[in-house]
């Protein structure tokens, strides 16, 4: 099925670019223009923690990411584990997007960022039921 395979690799690099934006180096310096107003302790032994933490975060989905690429070599085989664990990863960073927007993040990175888990979500479920359609004709 090719949307689904085209879904694979398309989230796989996104989340692959994500470890990209959020290395140290990039990420620190947009961090004070996301989060207005609070004291993120730049320079100070906390703020590198947390970058350290978002870089962790870059990587978790970068793992994410080369899974999907390597599933979307035989999507149908692996799509019943990926497209859940995709859905579920968006699902939860989304919560922390709208969280964070309610109380420290600007509002539109925080709206950009929802928009792009909604898209996620809303096309990964699509493939999913197709998919599923897919495998239920075959047997």
């Amino acid at each position: 099925m090719k949307a689904l395979k085209n879904w694979m690799v398309a989230v796989g690099v996104f989340y692959i670019f994500n470890l990209v934006l959020l290395w140290p180096s990039l990420w620190g310096p947009q961090m004070p223009m996301m989060y207005p107003g609070v004291n993120l302790y730049q320079g100070e032994p906390i703020f590198e923690l947390l970058l350290d933490a978002w870089l962790i975060v870059g990587l978790g989905l970068a793992a994410i990411g080369v899974i999907l690429l390597v599933g979307s070599r035989q999507p149908l085989r692996y799509f019943a584990a990926l497209i859940p664990l995709v859905l579920l990863t968006e699902f939860v960073f989304g919560i922390w997007d709208a969280y964070s927007a309610m109380y420290y993040e600007e509002v539109s990175v925080a709206v950009i960022t929802i928009i792009i888990h909604l898209i996620i979500i809303v096309t990964g479920a699509w493939v999913w039921k197709k998919a599923c359609a897919l495998e239920q004709e075959a047997s």
